[in-house]
């Protein structure tokens, strides 16, 4: 896929959500957002209108079992950041990259999300996705 200048909008809207205030958690990703995830228990070729997309991989890994419950605990030393993502989720599941066009339109903040802008997001529009692999649980 050609270079159509996606990156640059990606980074701009990134700045433009870390710039925001509110009560969100610390970032869990320090550069910026330009690649999209979604997680889930079902087979998918199209991501509906109002789903929830991440720039964080592990986070969509987790939410592909439906967990009821998701912790996240986050680790700096020497300059090494780890993120730590536990659910109780049951189901096995799929993860996706969606083929976000142009963020500031596709996506918007989750409104009630209490996670650092930009890292939980909900699509405006139906958008294709690229299957990335099966989940199976206990498998990560």
């Amino acid at each position: 896929m050609p270079d159509t200048g996606a990156k640059h909008a990606t980074q701009s809207t990134w700045q433009m959500l870390m710039a925001q205030s509110g009560e969100h958690a610390p970032p869990m990703m320090l550069e910026p957002h330009t690649v999209w995830f979604h997680g889930s228990p079902f087979r998918l070729a199209i991501l509906r209108a109002g789903s929830t997309v991440t720039p964080v991989m592990d986070l969509a890994r987790a939410f592909a079992h439906k967990p009821a419950n998701v912790s996240m605990t986050i680790r700096e030393r020497d300059g090494e950041r780890t993120v730590i993502i536990d659910h109780d989720g049951k189901l096995d599941g799929y993860l996706y990259k969606v083929l976000v066009e142009d963020p500031r339109e596709d996506m918007q903040q989750h409104p009630g999300s209490g996670l650092a802008l930009g890292e939980e997001m909900l699509t405006t529009r139906d958008l294709p996705v690229e299957f990335i692999e099966e989940l199976p649980l206990g498998g990560g």
